[in-house]
């Protein structure tokens, strides 16, 4: 994924937390929402079940999202060649998860630690927790990319799960067995072969690869009792302001049964809701892919969809 999308999916397993149950509800993938309500409950609906295809399709207005698509292939050209090292590493992972009795083979080497854990690190837990929760609390202060709102949500999430890590019976072999077996699955259905084949994916093929990790990763949680779907389905959407143009959106859903809440701003674009800021960074992404070499200072055409719409930046003022 792109450098300016990539916080949105940096955020998204906090954002797949907040959607909620409702009326009625358009075709999937349908552009934007009816109300601001809908737009919000769509699009995380879409992320909770995997369907990232309909969720960009359902978050960008047309024109956008066939702009998203055209960029997709050339959104890694810029990047350095993969390091030698982390090929390896890469390989080596990806063979262990799917050669033959992979799930027997990785808990074999897992077993001896599991075996250890109420000697050699459950009285550590606290301390690894502790220390996890503040480099994790750093990185979100002095990330530059996120707004106010988005670092706020984040450190409350961090607040709640980093703790649950300390009740978490890690050395249970049955889990453990459970968590290997869904691991190794996802590896294998994901049909991982390269960085630069990773790299290389067209929109449709990332999409149903990502789709693959995240389902993947929600089933992995359940193992250890941390469900997404029933901080779906507790949450709710309240508008808080509505001008006609944009509206103010507040989302509270529960992470271990406590209460966090995250807001949003949504414009009106030919008479559907969108996000604002999402909707800022695909465009903003787009005009870096098009922008003329550096020797150059031709500027971007006019009008193309590089160029927010006034809706989009005047409502960005949270």
């Amino acid at each position: 994924m792109f450098r300016s999308t990539t916080k949105a999916w940096l955020i998204l397993p906090a954002l797949v937390l907040l959607a909620a149950c409702g009326k009625d509800k358009e075709p999937p993938g349908t552009p934007g929402g009816g109300s601001p309500e809908d737009a919000v409950r769509a699009s995380l609906e879409l992320i909770r079940d995997g369907r990232f295809d309909m969720y960009w399709q359902h978050a960008l207005p047309p024109a956008d999202f066939a702009t998203l698509r055209a960029d997709w292939t050339h959104r890694d050209a810029a990047q350095a060649p993969v390091d030698p090292q982390d090929r390896t590493r890469f390989d080596t992972m990806v063979k262990r998860f799917t050669e033959p009795d992979a799930e027997k083979k990785l808990f074999a080497d897992l077993r001896p630690t599991l075996v250890r854990f109420d000697r050699d690190y459950k009285d550590q837990m606290p301390l690894i927790s502790g220390v996890g929760q503040s480099m994790a609390l750093s990185a979100i202060d002095q990330d530059k990319d996120l707004s106010a709102s988005q670092k706020r949500q984040l450190r409350d999430v961090v607040n709640v799960v980093l703790p649950w890590t300390q009740t978490v019976a890690w050395n249970d072999q049955v889990k453990a067995k459970q968590a290997i077996a869904i691991a190794v699955d996802t590896a294998r259905n994901a049909h991982l072969s390269t960085p630069e084949a990773l790299h290389a994916l067209d929109f449709q093929a990332s999409m149903a690869t990502y789709s693959t990790a995240w389902l993947g990763l929600k089933k992995l949680l359940d193992v250890y009792g941390l469900s997404l779907d029933k901080s779906i389905n507790d949450a709710t959407i309240d508008t808080l302001e509505n001008s006609g143009a944009s509206a103010h959106v507040k989302i509270t859903y529960t992470v271990l049964d406590k209460a966090i809440s995250t807001d949003t701003t949504l414009v009106l674009l030919d008479g559907r809701w969108y996000d604002s800021d999402l909707l800022q960074e695909v465009r903003a992404e787009h005009a870096r892919l098009a922008a003329p070499a550096p020797a150059t200072s031709t500027p971007a055409p006019a009008g193309t969809a590089a160029t927010p719409a006034a809706p989009v930046a005047d409502a960005r003022t949270r």
